[in-house]
């Protein structure tokens, strides 16, 4: 029997992270919370997540730089953006580097549960 997909939510708002871990959890999904990237970073098992949720604005390590450590490891995992960031530049640069998505909060959650479900349903993806 295969594992249930695990998914990481790095974010330093801890509502924000217990609502959007609630939803996973609503849906049938496992998740997992870290406070910043570094966080993300400290847990042995980084690497076997099927989707990273992340702020971009965090203390310590920012979620690009989380996405730019992903990618220079050789991690394609999907990398799903929901801040409450506007700054355009910011956003193109991290769909640029291989976000699949980037919603500014709140987001609406049938808008990120169809984003999420793409993601896993893509086996190349991880």
């Amino acid at each position: 029997m295969s594992k249930p997909p695990v998914i990481a939510i790095v974010d330093d708002d801890r509502a924000v992270g217990e609502a959007l871990l609630d939803l996973l959890q609503v849906e049938g999904l496992s998740a997992r919370m870290f406070k910043n990237g570094a966080a993300y970073f400290a847990d042995a098992h980084h690497l076997e997540f099927r989707c990273v949720i992340t702020d971009v604005r965090m203390p310590v390590m920012d979620g690009l730089e989380l996405q730019r450590r992903l990618r220079a490891c050789g991690s394609a995992m999907p990398i799903i953006f929901i801040t409450s960031s506007v700054n355009d530049v910011t956003r193109e640069r991290a769909l640029s580097e291989g976000a699949i998505a980037w919603f500014t909060k709140p987001v609406a959650n049938e808008e990120l549960l169809f984003e999420l479900r793409t993601a896993l349903s893509d086996p190349g993806a991880v």
